[in-house]
C-alpha cells in the first residue's frame, strides 16, 4: 500500500516539528519545509527542505496528499522592529505561497493551523466555542484571523468549477483548525517564536532554581500535549471539512496554580510565588464536537510532564 505524503511548513519550529515527527511515526512520508532546522533530525525518515517560504514553495517539492501549514511568526512586531501591518504581511506572504502550491498540486486536504489567540478575553464567559466570534485586537490575532479568511476565500471559492471532482465536491478538503495552549518536548525560544509556553517557562525556572510565578487571579487554561496533534489531525483530515474553524485540543483544563504545583512536585527545591495579575486571560478553549475524535485519548498534563522529564531522569 502506498504511503500517504504530507508537507509540513514551519517544520523547524516547536509545533511544526511535533507534527512532522508525529506524522512520520504514523507511517506517512513527511516533507518538512522551513528556513532553518535544529539538530536532532539525523535518524528520522523525514525529507527536510530549507527555503524561504515567502519566495514560494520550491519547484522540486512533489505533490502530496496533505498540506499542513504551521509556519508562523509569533514574536511581536515591536520586538522584530516592524510595524503591525508589516507583521501581518510577514505571515501572509508564506501563506499565499502555500496556497498557490496547493492550487497547483490539488492535495486531498489542506490544514491551516490557527489559534485560540484570535479571541479576546471578553469573547466568552465560561469557555471559547467555535460558535463564538473572535475579536482579538493584537497583531497576532489580526494576522491569524486574516489567514483564516484568506484560506476560505482561496480554496473554497464556488466559482472555481475546474477544481471540482466527478462527485461535485471540491478536490481539496479545507480544514481551518484553532489550537489552544500547547506544551511538549523540544520547546525553545526562537527568533520567530520568542515566547514559550507557561509550562516551558516554569520548567526553566525550576531547573534554574528560580521560583515559579503564578498570577494572583489563577486563571484556567486548556492544555494540549503537542505529540498528540498528528494523530488527532490524521483523524480530522480523514473526515469531512467543517464550514467554519474548528477547535482542536484536549479537554484537560488546569488552573495555573495547580499546574505550577505539579511541576514543583518534580523538583525538590522548587517553589511557586504569586505575582500581581496584569490584564485578563481569555477563557479556556472548548474542543469542537468532531465525531472522529470522540474516543480520542488526549494526554493529560501529569503524563505529558512525565514524558518531557523522562530523558532528564535517565541522564
Amino acid at each position: 500500500m502506498k504511503r500517504r505524503r504530507v508537507l509540513v511548513t514551519g517544520a523547524g519550529g516547536f509545533v511544526g516539528q511535533a507534527l512532522a515527527l508525529g506524522f512520520a511515526d504514523l507511517g506517512w512520508e513527511v516533507i518538512g519545509l522551513d528556513r532553518a532546522f535544529d539538530t536532532g533530525w539525523e535518524n528520522r525518515d523525514i525529507h527536510l527542505v530549507t527555503a524561504e517560504l515567502d519566495q514560494g514553495v520550491p519547484a522540486d517539492v512533489p505533490a502530496v496528499d496533505l498540506v499542513l501549514h504551521a509556519a508562523w511568526v509569533t514574536t511581536a512586531p515591536g520586538t522584530l522592529g516592524i510595524t503591525a501591518a508589516e507583521y501581518v504581511t510577514l505571515n501572509l506572504r508564506p501563506l499565499h505561497a502555500v496556497l498557490e502550491y496547493t492550487d497547483r498540486t490539488l492535495p486531498a486536504a489542506f490544514v491551516f493551523l490557527s489559534s485560540s489567540g484570535v479571541f479576546a478575553p471578553g469573547d466568552a464567559v465560561e469557555g471559547l466555542t467555535d460558535a463564538d466570534h473572535p475579536t482579538g485586537a493584537s497583531s497576532y490575532a489580526a494576522a491569524k484571523r486574516e489567514g483564516e479568511l484568506r484560506v476560505a476565500a482561496a480554496l473554497r471559492s464556488t466559482e472555481r468549477d475546474s477544481r471540482e471532482s466527478d462527485s461535485g465536491d471540491l478536490a481539496t478538503a479545507v480544514h481551518v483548525v484553532r489550537l489552544g495552549y500547547l506544551f511538549g518536548p523540544g520547546e525553545t525560544a526562537r527568533p520567530s517564536r520568542e515566547g514559550v509556553s507557561l509550562v516551558a517557562d516554569w520548567l526553566d525556572a525550576a531547573r534554574g532554581g528560580r521560583p515559579l510565578a503564578v498570577r494572583s487571579d489563577d486563571p484556567a487554561r486548556d492544555w494540549t500535549f503537542t505529540p498528540d496533534l498528528a494523530a488527532a489531525l490524521e483523524r480530522v483530515v480523514d473526515g469531512p471539512s467543517a464550514s467554519r474553524p474548528v477547535h482542536l485540543g484536549s479537554p484537560h483544563v488546569w488552573r495555573d496554580g495547580a499546574l505550577a504545583d505539579l511541576i514543583v512536585s518534580h523538583f525538590p527545591d522548587a517553589k511557586r510565588v504569586t505575582e500581581t495579575a496584569a490584564g485578563r486571560v481569555k477563557p479556556p478553549m472548548v474542543p469542537s464536537d468532531i465525531p472522529a475524535l470522540r474516543d480520542f485519548s488526549w494526554t493529560d498534563p501529569p503524563a505529558g510532564l512525565q514524558a518531557i522529564l523522562a530523558p532528564e531522569v535517565v541522564a
